[in-house]
């Protein structure tokens, strides 16, 4: 699962912020590894099913900004490059 922010500010500028969520492989010495005979232990950095994880995502907008278009996607990937849009949420936040 990848959780990417995009905010879009008033004068045209973009900010974007991904994370991703996936099991991992690792060796003896704890470094991430892809080959099945090198993987001794797996490490599960996913989402777990009906569970809720909080995120905070800060951008530091200029000064003369007054609003921004912020939108929220979720993407499921079942395997390699092609994601399907599970969640998305739009919002324009206001400064003042």
């Amino acid at each position: 699962m990848v959780l990417e922010v995009t905010a879009k500010d008033n004068k045209g500028k973009t900010y974007k912020e991904t994370r991703s969520y996936y099991p991992i492989g690792v060796d003896l010495d704890g470094y991430m590894r892809y080959g099945a005979w090198q993987i001794k232990e797996i490490v599960d950095l996913t989402l777990q099913p009906k569970t809720t994880q909080r995120e905070q995502v800060v951008f530091e907008f200029d000064k003369d900004v007054e609003s921004a278009d912020v939108t929220v996607n979720v993407y499921y990937y079942i395997s390699g490059k092609k994601g399907d849009i599970i969640y998305t949420k739009s919002k324009h936040l206001v400064f003042k």
